[in-house]
């Protein structure tokens, strides 16, 4: 089962849409006992309540899934759970999420006009009968019930990684994570992927450079994000195939301040299975990359 370039495979591309069209809607996927609601608009309550969920609880900078070494094994479940329900919705037993491979839009002059925003591409979504019903509120932090159009501010803050930046990466950083495990740490794939340290800022600056709900907690609002995520899981592989003999960290010897981070610690979640960081390190087990060479291969 091979997850694709959003922009290479339109079948994937054309079901990715359909899907998630089907899963945002109420009346074929109603998220039970919230009236109004679709199983899409609980992966938004799902991603903001892991945001909410500070681990420890007297600080503010690691959650369940971010600033600390969960941030990719918690989004490669979160993929995984979502795929499993568009699979359901087009149905189609061997449907992957493509990816967007953003590096390319990086070198367009005008990366903001790129395909993956064509109005047959994600910028349907954007001012149109796409309706986001769960927002995170810029004045309180939290999650409430709204009735408006999806927000995007395409390119007016900060830039798409580089090809090159990613590849940097991939091939110079040996450990998986760092002590303290948090978005201080200077090293470690992780960290840099995520996007806290470093020139490129990976992850964080594409959320940053999409802007409008891209940049809440309820960011999954944007179908976008999918895909986007996507690509940061493709980095992962690709380091994990570049460095055979690296592990993820921290194990079970660490602090219970580093709950949901341990390797077996049971990710978070709203859903009733139980699955931990561990659990998530073979992607082979769930899915492979039409290709990570472009992103294993360095040339500088």
């Amino acid at each position: 089962m091979i997850r694709h370039n959003f922009l290479t495979d339109a079948d994937a591309a054309q079901k990715f849409i359909d899907g998630v069209r089907r899963l945002k809607d109420p009346a074929q996927f109603p998220w039970p006992g919230r009236d109004g609601l679709s199983i899409y608009d609980s992966f938004v309550f799902w991603h903001h309540q892991s945001m909410m969920l500070m681990t420890p609880p007297n600080q503010n900078d690691r959650n369940a899934a971010h600033s600390g070494p969960a941030f990719l094994p918690w989004h490669r479940y979160f993929l995984i759970t979502l795929e499993g329900f568009l699979r359901r919705a087009v149905n189609d037993s061997e449907f992957r999420i493509p990816y967007w491979d953003w590096t390319a839009d990086a070198e367009l002059s005008e990366p903001a006009t790129a395909p993956i925003w064509s109005n047959g591409n994600l910028g349907q979504f954007a001012g149109s009968d796409w309706r986001v019903r769960l927002e995170m509120s810029l004045r309180t932090g939290d999650l409430r019930p709204v009735n408006r159009s999806l927000q995007r501010e395409l390119g007016d803050a900060g830039r798409l990684p580089t090809r090159t930046g990613v590849r940097m990466i991939i091939r110079d950083q040996a450990a998986y994570d760092t002590s303290p495990f948090s978005s201080s740490s200077a090293g470690g794939l992780r960290n840099l992927v995520e996007g806290w340290v470093g020139s490129e800022r990976i992850h964080n600056s594409v959320h940053v450079w999409i802007g409008g709900d891209m940049g809440r907690s309820s960011s999954p609002n944007d179908p976008v994000f999918f895909l986007h995520h996507c690509n940061v899981d493709r980095i992962w592989a690709a380091w994990q195939e570049r460095h055979l003999n690296s592990s993820y960290l921290p194990d079970m010897t660490a602090p219970d301040t580093l709950q949901f981070h341990r390797i077996d610690d049971a990710l978070y979640s709203i859903y009733e299975d139980t699955v931990t960081p561990g659990d998530m390190v073979d992607y082979k087990r769930y899915y492979e990359y039409d290709t990570i060479s472009d992103l294993t291969e360095l040339q500088v």
